[in-house]
């Protein structure tokens, strides 16, 4: 291949890797195409369709008219298109389920490539100048009634029968908005036996519809009148003081930080109807004086407060501590808290535990959580960044959203500021009400450190609970300081054998969240909510030189690289001379991380980057090989894997940004993610090198171990 046809597919490569939702919308036309070709149609049985456009979810559904019983009505926002196929899909989802009554789609927005991605097109080619693009997706989550009522996150299109129309109508009374409409329907779906709402409501995870303001991107429409709405009528958002709460809180030598914790409780929540439970597992005789102390003191300067001190050694085991203090509350909710929380002296953050409440009293829910922020590094920065605002299930396993991002203005559709349905919730900071705590079973003991929380709330989720995310309720979180970070091998190693016990007991939940779509990254942790569009790099590498029967070539390098190592070990300045001849001084290799993941498939997950200085790295072939052993007679113990291209924008800026006079090129595409099945290698300790034009270079400090 020449140099040109090399470039050429570099560009290729380059672009499709800086727009990966527009490599995912080529796998939906794909699909949908299969299916309806270019179908503007009714559907299979030939549901009829009416159109209706709409220009706000506060229009008034007074010009709509009368509804005709079995038709189908489709709601679509006035400033952008639908998809060719888009009626002949909500037709077949009407007509391949006799229980929908709503039926709603993803969307996203249309704009120049340098407005949606960031890109220049003259960077690419002439083909891509004056286009124009679609981006900025918005993959929603199935029904989510706590959601719809902090915002219209149904959007720009959505289907209801005609029957349930007119009904909703005489419900409402008047002329209502087509939000109020709306959420007649879904609240009256919600009322059904619990096997009915989930069929009812209808999410379709199909981009159909594309909007043409891109000012409009992560919109949080109607959310400042939408919570008044509900509340008008449905009452849902009280503010009564009368229901008791339990405040449980474990801790262990650790009376500092209860301290801190207690001092902020007492000072300045503002909700009162509250009693503690402090439970110890074991602190020693001068921290438990400590604390003993510290607790009588509270009582005396807050009169008729009730606190309760639990103390019995054992090891630690948080879901036995929470049940403990569980079993001695009084209150009618339960509020499970760590002991290195901090509630915030703001008007906001006052209100914490009220805005917990106004969802923990209605009857649909189960737990109920906080926005937790780390600590700030400095007193003069008022932007916290955010710990935790969620438990997103992905296919990796359990993971905090938003995690470390700074909480300033929109993150995806509001999830940092909207109160949002969410398939878990961190124990850190949990309130639910004591009966459904009890019926759950409580937390599941045989989950000491980890999970214990998305074990309780997956167990609600199957009981028809929605666990909600408040991010109204914000408090500071010294994440993890009573039992230390999980960073230690044999931590790690625990974590993924209680993740494993997880989905064993919760099959059904396995690599599935109904209030994380399933267009979303799945296979590495996403604080972003990004497009999961799988690249070659994403995918399980297959190796290429399975050990014995290796070519002569490949023998060649490697007797290449024991030669060199051999001289390298004898006379420096000859190792020199010979890099400097044979290019080995221009090879570049960095291993980041080697990591062990665990979701379909027990994998190893090699990442890092490799180039060559003062060329043009467009097109130059790579390959990863895992060595058992070091002498040439150990060929065979080679396992080689080709590494596909990856974006690494850091390497560039790097590599190429030292002037233009730089002859090192096209670099970009110079990282390295290899993932490779463990149960596709023997047992042993191997060394990762990577050959790059023809020469293969080691990381000495990185291996890999599979026993």
């Amino acid at each position: 291949m020449g140099n040109l046809e090399k470039r050429k597919q570099y560009r290729q490569e380059l672009f499709a890797q800086r727009t990966p939702y527009l490599q995912w919308l080529k796998g939906q036309e794909e699909k949908l195409g299969k299916r309806y070709g270019q179908q503007a149609g009714q559907g299979a049985l030939g549901k009829q369709i009416h159109t209706l456009p709409f220009s706000s979810c506060m229009d008034s559904t007074g010009g709509y008219g009368a509804f005709l019983a079995e038709e189908i009505y489709l709601f679509v926002r006035e400033d952008g298109r639908l998809e060719d196929c888009a009626r002949a899909v909500f037709a077949d989802v009407f007509s391949e389920n006799a229980s929908a009554v709503l039926v709603y789609a993803d969307e996203d927005y249309e704009g120049t490539l340098e407005a949606l991605y960031g890109e220049k097109a003259k960077a690419f080619d002439d083909a891509h100048t004056g286009a124009v693009y679609r981006g900025a997706p918005w993959f929603k989550p199935d029904f989510s009634p706590h959601t719809l009522a902090s915002f219209f996150y149904i959007g720009s299109v959505f289907a209801i029968r005609g029957d349930v129309l007119q009904e909703a109508l005489s419900r409402c009374g008047g002329k209502p908005s087509i939000y109020e409409l709306v959420y007649t329907v879904c609240m009256e779906a919600l009322s059904e036996n619990s096997e009915a709402w989930s069929a009812r409501i209808v999410h379709v995870p199909w981009v159909l519809y594309t909007n043409h303001c891109l000012a409009d991107a992560g919109r949080t429409e109607g959310a400042g009148e939408i919570p008044a709405l509900c509340s008008a009528r449905g009452g849902q958002r009280t503010h009564a003081e009368t229901d008791k709460i339990t405040i449980v809180i474990p801790s262990r030598d650790n009376a500092e930080v209860l301290r801190r914790c207690l001092q902020t409780l007492t000072q300045y929540t503002a909700y009162s109807s509250y009693e503690i439970v402090v439970v110890d597992n074991g602190s020693d005789a001068g921290q438990r004086a400590h604390i003993t102390q510290m607790l009588d003191a509270l009582k005396r300067a807050h009169t008729g407060l009730v606190v309760r001190y639990l103390y019995r050694e054992a090891a630690f085991n948080f879901s036995a501590m929470c049940n403990a203090g569980a079993g001695q509350a009084a209150g009618e909710y339960l509020l499970f808290l760590n002991d290195d929380t901090e509630v915030m002296d703001t008007e906001t953050g006052r209100m914490w535990l009220s805005r917990m409440m106004e969802y923990a009293r209605m009857p649909h829910v189960g737990a109920v959580g906080a926005k937790l922020y780390y600590p700030n590094d400095s007193e003069k920065n008022d932007c916290y960044r955010i710990q935790h605002a969620g438990i997103t299930n992905m296919a990796i396993g359990p993971a905090h959203k938003l995690g470390g991002m700074v909480d300033t203005g929109c993150l995806y559709h509001g999830h940092n500021t909207q109160n949002y349905d969410m398939l878990a919730v961190t124990a850190a900071c949990m309130l639910i009400k004591k009966s459904t705590f009890e019926a759950a079973g409580g937390f599941d003991e045989s989950f000491p450190v980890a999970y214990n929380d998305v074990a309780l709330c997956f167990r609600l989720y199957q009981q028809e609970y929605f666990n909600v995310q408040v991010n109204e309720a914000v408090l500071i979180h010294h994440e993890s300081l009573s039992r230390g970070q999980d960073t230690s091998a044999g931590k790690q190693r625990r974590l993924s054998a209680e993740k494993q016990r997880l989905y064993e007991k919760y099959p059904s939940l396995r690599a599935r969240d109904p209030f994380y779509s399933p267009n979303l990254v799945q296979w590495k942790r996403d604080v972003e909510y990004n497009t999961g569009y799988l690249y070659d790099f994403d995918r399980l590498a297959q190796p290429v030189l399975p050990g014995a029967g290796s070519g002569r070539t490949e023998r060649s390098i490697f007797r290449q690289y024991n030669f060199r190592k051999r001289l390298c070990a004898t006379c420096r300045t000859a190792a020199k001379l010979y890099d400097r001849l044979t290019g080995y001084d221009r090879l570049m290799l960095c291993i980041d991380s080697v990591t062990s993941q665990s979701d379909d498939v027990e994998r190893i997950v090699i990442e890092g980057w490799s180039a060559v200085r003062d060329v043009d790295n467009a097109g130059i072939s790579r390959a990863l090989w895992l060595i058992r052993g070091g002498q040439e007679r150990d060929f065979g113990k080679v396992y080689a894997f080709d590494i596909a291209p990856k974006l690494r924008e850091d390497v560039a800026e790097l590599l190429e940004g030292n002037g233009s006079g730089s002859r090192t090129q096209n670099t970009a595409l110079s990282g390295m993610q290899v993932n490779i099945a463990k149960d596709s290698l023997e047992p042993g300790v191997y060394s990762i090198g990577v050959v790059l034009q023809g020469r293969l270079v080691c990381c000495l400090e990185k291996y890999v171990e599979i026993s």
